[in-house]
Parts: structure tokens; C-alpha cells; sequence
């Protein structure tokens, strides 16, 4: 008799098991599907940046940084660091968190370079170079 409900609770928790483990596996491919799509969105707007560093206006080569700099700022901000904006942001990484924390400092120099000088003047060089600093953080965490 004993044996009879022991077999009953094992066939029991068998069968809650393989349900949890159905539960799961939904759960997991919704959120998978998800992040897919975000990450298409966040290659779009990369893609979209890059076009403007191929053009031969300074001023595209500009809006591509300036547009580096806002994917940046949020990616900053979703993980976590709190502060009015990206330098705030930046000011409370860790180097050992962010392994590429120079690179976004530089990057986003070059930026408020950008935003506040109207004398600036960017070579297409330079633009690629900056480009290229936002790529590595971006690369860093998976983020395009």
C-alpha cells in the first residue's frame, strides 16, 4: 500500500515537473524573441549611423557621432548608472565593469566637441576613428 502512493507521488511530481519545465521553456523562448527583436532595432539604428559616416558632408559624419553618443547614453542607462546624462553616467563606472570605459570617454569628447564648438571641424578620418571607439563599447555588450 505504501509503495502504491510513493509511485503515485513520483508519477505526480513526474508529471508537475515535465509542465514546470513546458512553463519554462515558454517563458524563455518569449523572452528570447524579444531580445531579438531589440537587437534588430538597436542594428537598424546602427546601420543607419554608418550610412551617414560613408557620405562626403561633415555634417553627416557629426550627426553619426552625435547619434553613437545617444545609442550610448542609452545603453549606459539600461544597465544601471544613474545620472543626468552620459558623462554623469560615465563618471560612476567602474574600469573594471567596463572594460572599454576609455574608449567611451574619448568617444563622447569628441561629441561635446561637437555639440558645444560650432568652429569644430571633424575629418572623415576622425569621424571613423570615433565611430570605431563607440563600435568596441558597443561590441563589448553585445549591443549591436
Amino acid at each position: 500500500m505504501l509503495s502504491a502512493i510513493i509511485l503515485a507521488m513520483i508519477i505526480y511530481l513526474l508529471i508537475r515537473l515535465k509542465r514546470i519545465r513546458q512553463e519554462e521553456a515558454f517563458e524563455l523562448t518569449s523572452v528570447f524573441e524579444e531580445a531579438m527583436e531589440a537587437k534588430t532595432f538597436r542594428n537598424e539604428r546602427w546601420e543607419k549611423l554608418l550610412k551617414y559616416l560613408e557620405s562626403e558632408n561633415p555634417s553627416e559624419w557629426k550627426l553619426a557621432i552625435i547619434e553613437a553618443d545617444t545609442l550610448l547614453d542609452e545603453m549606459v542607462a539600461k544597465m544601471g548608472y544613474g545620472g543626468e546624462n552620459l558623462g554623469e553616467r560615465l563618471k560612476v563606472i567602474e574600469p573594471s565593469d567596463f572594460l572599454t570605459l576609455q574608449d567611451a570617454w574619448e568617444a563622447h569628447k569628441v561629441r561635446n566637441r561637437i555639440a558645444h564648438e560650432s568652429s569644430y571641424q571633424l575629418t572623415k578620418r576622425e569621424a571613423k576613428k570615433v565611430i570605431g571607439l563607440y563600435e568596441k563599447v558597443f561590441r563589448e555588450f553585445h549591443f549591436i
